[in-house]
């Protein structure tokens, strides 16, 4: 069984209007809370967008437009919280048959991509969740590594004793082999 995602906004593709159709992102409170603990935040405070989901030529859909958040993470080095505002344009394709090894017997290993293309994402059951898919895309703009400015780190101080040799970490073997001989 698959769990569904914390921000679930399904639209079936074959009632999209030639059009195309707005979507405004509007998570509740417990959405928030929900993604903020799937993303290792300490909190998302805010999270919203207007995106467009529109059909494009050969069978594809594409989901664009800007999305801002602000986040609480904790800082790397002094571990208090620390509030970002992340600011991104969306911009998606999806496709009914975005699977280039449906079908085929192949392994990945076996098709040649080129890294510069981004495929398509898939269509799954004639749907398209665009609240999963903004949600993707929002821990792809995350600072893996939120620190506080002037949060300075301050290493491990090799030389703590005021010698400058460490102990070899082996010096206990060393003795125990030692022992051992000097029973014999």
């Amino acid at each position: 069984m698959t769990e569904s995602p914390e921000f679930s906004r399904p639209y079936k593709t074959d009632e999209l209007p030639n059009k195309g159709r707005i979507v405004t992102l509007d998570p509740s409170t417990d959405e928030l809370e929900a993604i903020a603990r799937r993303l290792g935040l300490v909190s998302l405070n805010r999270f919203e967008g207007t995106l467009k989901l529109h059909p494009e030529i050969g069978r594809q859909i594409s989901l664009q437009g800007p999305i801002r958040a602000e986040i609480v993470q904790s800082c790397v080095i002094t571990g208090e919280p620390l509030t970002t505002e992340v600011a991104f344009d969306m911009d998606l394709m999806f496709a009914e048959d975005a699977d280039p090894l449906a079908g085929l017997n192949m392994t990945e290993e076996d098709v040649l991509t080129d890294p510069e293309i981004d495929e398509p994402d898939p269509i799954v059951d004639g749907r398209i969740d665009v609240g999963e898919a903004a949600v993707e895309e929002l821990a792809l703009n995350i600072p893996p590594y939120p620190r506080i400015p002037g949060a300075i780190f301050q290493g491990i101080d090799a030389d703590e004793d005021g010698g400058n040799e460490r102990e070899n970490p082996f010096a206990v073997l060393s003795s125990l082999k030692d022992k051992m001989n000097s029973k014999d």
